[in-house]
């Protein structure tokens, strides 16, 4: 518990008017750089995998990025300091080699499930028949991407990457009228026009994408986010739990959630969300406002001041530093010594 007076009151709500318009800001450049990338290994018949596969995370170019193995139930996260793209790959005793390629441009998380794919004959018999959503069905769909299609695709992730968002959405708008079923490429267009704050037609193209494609978290993190930018909070609420259905721990998706249920009134429904997304995304610092604020609505002065003074520490040059070192000072002021 700690004082409270007229002083500190008024800026205080003040600052909680502010709280949803100022954390909807992006930092100059986008979205943080690097993020994290969360493995599912699982068995054919849709089963988490075991503990202790080993799994590495390589860059796209080549070379190891870093190796883990997985925990109980399968999973495993890596978590990447940097952008760009990446092959998450199984090589592992007994199994075949598996991969998958994964992005981390203008989202700061990505999904990855692995299928173990034994190399002993009975077993193969069994997987003969891989279910739609597996690995093989995905290799499947992406014969059918014309070349033509695809190189615009990867011109447009290159310029995204590069931060030139104009030819990114150049490319990408090439890549889908050249091949109108292709999530990807809708999904990578939504993102580029994310970056370039064109709400309206990130919104089509990422519902495209979800139409095309409705198992991708991502999908539906990056379309939450685009509805919170239009207060449209009941849109985002559907397609942020649709993306915590399909992605339980993604904690971007709890995040923009959290974000959702403190512009809706709802901080008490925020708070678990954004404690385990800032748990789970550390410097992510707009998060720490936001969790700030729900610490001074739980009448918390001293853990507020805590997440404030992060804030401050990750982005001291920020869109909300000035108002956040305002309040800082006021809760130094206020909070017993």
């Amino acid at each position: 518990m700690f004082r409270t007076s007229s002083r500190f009151f008024l800026p205080f709500l003040i600052f909680c008017l502010l709280g949803p318009s100022l954390q909807a800001q992006r930092p100059s450049g986008g979205r943080p750089s690097g993020g994290i990338i969360d493995v599912q290994v699982r068995y054919a018949d849709g089963r988490p995998g075991p503990r202790g596969i080993h799994v590495r995370l390589e860059a796209a170019e080549g070379g190891a990025e870093a190796d883990l193995e997985t925990i109980d139930g399968g999973k495993c996260q890596f978590r990447q300091p940097t952008n760009g793209v990446f092959i998450v790959r199984i090589a592992e005793l007994n199994f075949k080699e598996v991969s998958a390629r994964v992005e981390l441009i203008a989202n700061p998380m990505a999904y990855v499930t692995l299928d173990l794919k034994p190399v002993d004959n009975e077993r193969k018999a069994e997987n003969s028949a891989p279910p739609a959503n597996s690995s093989d069905a995905v290799s499947v769909a992406d014969l059918a991407i014309p070349e033509s299609a695809r190189q615009e695709y990867d011109k447009g992730e290159a310029a995204l990457r590069a931060k030139d968002t104009a030819q990114a959405v150049k490319h990408l708008e090439q890549a889908t009228k050249l091949y109108a079923n292709y999530p990807e490429a809708f999904r990578m267009l939504g993102e580029a026009y994310l970056v370039q704050q064109d709400w309206k037609n990130a919104e089509a193209a990422l519902q495209h994408s979800a139409q095309l494609d409705p198992k991708s978290p991502a999908t539906y993190v990056d379309l939450g986010a685009v509805e919170n930018q239009q207060h449209n909070y009941p849109a985002a609420e559907e397609a942020l739990k649709k993306g915590l259905e399909l992605s339980p721990d993604a904690s971007s998706a709890k995040y923009e959630l959290a974000k959702t249920y403190w512009a809706m009134g709802r901080w008490d429904a925020a708070a678990p969300l954004v404690r385990d997304a800032v748990s789970a995304l550390p410097e992510l610092a707009t998060a720490r406002v936001l969790f700030g604020n729900i610490l001074l609505k739980k009448r918390d002065g001293a853990g507020a001041l805590r997440e404030f003074k992060e804030y401050l520490r990750l982005e001291p040059t920020g869109a909300m530093a000035p108002q956040v070192r305002d309040i800082v000072a006021k809760l130094e002021n206020n909070l017993p010594k």
